[in-house]
């Protein structure tokens, strides 16, 4: 008992200083400016910050929100921001191996790449969710670093909280990262064209001025939806993002044939991904951990690009954006295709109230989608047990990957 006291202060302590490197990921991403250079200092006179002046909570408290040399007011909001990022990551712990409110999470010691995943993938969405909701942007470089993290996790160390995958499954994932490569490719050297990079700047910066979605600095943020009347042929501009996407369909579809159709083949990969039954270490289940969390991205990432290219195609306008592809990719590199699936279909609930009252109170008919995204994915992962058992009645759907 002691000891995890111990473990929720340091963990509380240490989830404070990340808050604190989120208020510069907050403040500096979407200004475009570098995380690292300059040092952390007072916005108003330019002085840097001691480091007795930044100590996460204590020092804002200590200077009652003020800079110590020009005495500006330094917002409250980066006394939220450590706050909640220290109730995250302290209570992560509280919830998994206290409360036990998720089976199978065993100690700490055990299984502690996992919990770390889990816990940088609610820093990452707390950040994405701030900056969406203030700026109507999501940093995908965030969402990239999250989604790194949780494979290498599941890679490293699998455990039990990451669902498997059947290996013709595992081997179209393969298959459709090449294809992503090759897309990327293909658009780095010209050969493909990012959608809507031919909307027209000024109708688009009229239209975020009417509706009052301007940053401090004044600038315009791009958050309307774009339609025909900002230059561009909406459903036309996604059909770009289709081809984009067709590498990775056709390497998904090569892969499947291959593992499936060719006896060889097929014979080499069930080797490969044979369950480790003798050994819980053997390579197949790293193999296995690295291919349920391809899975876990590429699926959580498809579920929103599918509606947004839909909700396009049949609006007629921009429908939802790609932060918000990014950021359910995260979730499910981090925790596999089950979580992500249902926060997709948990997410407009959360949202429905907020949309509800901008639409009286605001007539304001957009909303960014990203904070929504973030709270069903937190609320799916810690009540995933539950989840799992209302789902149950379907669970012939929800296996069928696993097979």
């Amino acid at each position: 008992m002691q000891m995890d006291v111990m473990w929720v202060i340091f963990l509380f302590a240490l989830g404070a200083c990340i808050g604190s490197f989120l208020n510069v990921v907050i403040y500096r991403m979407p200004r475009g400016q570098s995380i690292v250079f300059p040092a952390s200092h007072c916005p108003t006179c330019g002085r840097a910050i001691q480091w007795y002046d930044n100590i996460p909570l204590l020092s804002w408290m200590r200077l009652k929100g003020k800079c110590r040399f020009c005495k500006a007011s330094i917002s409250p909001r980066y006394l939220l921001v450590e706050a909640t990022t220290a109730i995250l990551v302290g209570g992560l712990f509280v919830c998994y191996y206290l409360l036990d409110i998720r089976d199978g999470a065993g100690t700490l010691s055990q299984s502690w790449p996992m919990f770390a995943a889990h816990a940088v993938l609610l820093c990452a969405l707390f950040a994405c969710a701030i900056i969406d909701i203030e700026h109507w942007i999501v940093p995908l470089e965030v969402c990239w670093f999250a989604s790194l993290v949780g494979i290498a996790s599941a890679t490293a160390a699998p455990h039990g909280w990451m669902p498997p995958v059947s290996p013709s499954i595992g081997a179209m994932s393969l298959g459709a990262v090449a294809g992503l490569g090759i897309s990327l490719l293909l658009m780095r050297y010209g050969l493909i064209q990012q959608s809507f990079l031919d909307a027209d700047e000024t109708a688009v910066n009229a239209d975020n001025e009417k509706h009052g979605k301007k940053s401090k600095k004044g600038k315009n943020r791009k958050s309307v939806a774009i339609t025909k009347d900002h230059g561009v042929n909406p459903r036309t501009e996604v059909l770009r993002e289709l081809i984009f996407l067709a590498p990775p369909i056709a390497g998904a579809l090569t892969a499947y044939l291959l593992v499936t159709r060719v006896e060889a083949i097929e014979k080499a990969w069930s080797f490969l991904t044979a369950s480790a039954m003798h050994e819980k270490w053997s390579y197949a289940s790293y193999l296995n951990g690295l291919l349920s969390g391809l899975f876990g991205y590429l699926l959580g990432g498809a579920l929103v690009w599918g509606m947004r290219i839909l909700g396009t195609l049949g609006f007629g306008k921009e429908a939802m954006g790609m932060g918000d592809v990014h950021i359910l990719a995260a979730v499910g590199a981090v925790c596999g295709w089950i979580v992500p699936s249902i926060a997709f279909f948990v997410a407009p609930f959360f949202g429905l109230i907020w949309a509800i009252y901008l639409l009286l109170g605001r007539n304001q008919r957009e909303l960014p989608y990203g904070p929504w995204l973030a709270a069903a994915s937190l609320a799916v992962m810690l009540f995933y047990d539950g989840f799992r058992e209302l789902l149950r009645p379907y669970g012939v759907a929800l296996g069928l990957f696993a097979r």
